[in-house]
């Protein structure tokens, strides 16, 4: 990690997994929002599009545009079905997805749907050049699921460890 908090990631890194706290991922969050030339903010709780779009023009001279998917309104929480429906529909190449945050849909489906999702939803923004990054709080989940969500990952910023790690394929190490 860099001093500043943005992740040192490869370009290669399309998946990344963001493990901090509500309060601690901002500048993460900001850093790998910045990498697409337009966002779509899935939001479940804590980031909304506003805040997004304020970090981001203190950060950037051009900032992406914030495009919000409102989870609750336009989708039902517990309709990932229908969450993908509609964040494959908005993708196109440089977008970056942002994903705040698995902990919600952990308390509305299990470990297992939501792996399928993560999984699909990745698939899907690779094929369309876009980046994907999901954060997930280590605190408010046991360990199986933070293990499990990272096998998903490029690469797994963990904000308060101040550490970065990268999947074998992007180290070219085994």
């Amino acid at each position: 990690m860099l001093d500043s908090g943005e992740p040192e990631l490869p370009d290669d890194a399309r998946t990344v997994l963001v493990l901090s706290s509500a309060t601690t991922g901002s500048e993460a969050c900001t850093a790998l929002a910045g990498r697409g030339e337009r966002v779509l903010l899935v939001g479940y709780a804590g980031t909304t599009a506003e805040d997004l779009r304020e970090r981001l023009a203190g950060r950037f001279e051009e900032p992406p545009p914030v495009r919000a998917l409102d989870v609750g309104g336009e989708v039902e929480l517990s309709d990932l079905t229908g969450q993908g429906i509609t964040v494959a529909e908005a993708l196109s190449p440089e977008t970056t997805v942002c994903f705040d945050s698995l902990g919600a849909l952990l308390q509305y489906t299990d470990l297992e749907q939501v792996f399928q999702f993560v999984h699909s939803l990745a698939e899907r923004c690779a094929a369309s050049s876009a980046t994907m990054h999901v954060h997930l709080d280590p605190a408010a989940v046991d360990d199986r699921a933070v293990a499990v969500l990272s096998t998903l990952a490029d690469a797994v910023v963990d904000v308060e460890a101040g550490a970065t790690t990268l999947q074998p394929e992007l180290t070219g190490k085994d």
